[in-house]
């Protein structure tokens, strides 16, 4: 199956079952055209920043193919002063994880998991998803497999 931007808001739908924010499929294509993310994205509360994980894993998986002439970054980091926010992007990369490993996901979800999984060990899982704070055990299993693309979530 070929993969293109134009199939990010039927990806965002089958993993969230609501299409994605306008702005966030604008700068999917934003970052796919200029091979690059903005320096700063000045969002409001409850604008939807924690879907820039989506945007970064669907921009690898985009990127994927591009053998020789990869630009786009394995590792997802969003790192924040409070607690609350960090686990919450932890869990929103699980629930992307859970989805890329459903069986019965959608083609273009499945599309995503095959480019992923195709970066690093071909059976091994697609992402990685790690917490990285206080008050929990150290686990420092993200530093062991650096092909495989992660979603890092820590405290400052």
């Amino acid at each position: 199956m070929s993969l293109s931007v134009d199939d990010f808001d039927a990806f965002h739908v089958a993993v969230h079952s609501k299409p994605p924010f306008a702005w966030q499929t604008r700068l999917l294509r934003q970052i796919v055209d200029e091979r690059a993310w903005p320096r700063m994205l000045d969002l409001p509360t409850g604008a939807g920043k924690t879907t820039c994980i989506d945007i970064a894993l669907f921009a690898l998986a985009l990127d994927a193919t591009n053998v020789g002439d990869r630009w786009c970054p394995r590792r997802v980091a969003m790192v924040v002063d409070r607690r609350i926010v960090v686990d919450q992007v932890a869990e929103r990369g699980r629930l992307l994880l859970n989805a890329l490993v459903d069986t019965e996901a959608t083609s273009v979800v499945r599309e995503v998991a095959n480019r992923l999984r195709s970066l690093s060990r071909e059976d091994g899982e697609p992402i990685g998803v790690f917490t990285l704070r206080g008050g929990i055990p150290k686990d420092d299993g993200w530093a062991r497999t650096p092909d495989q693309p992660l979603v890092l979530a820590s405290t400052v």
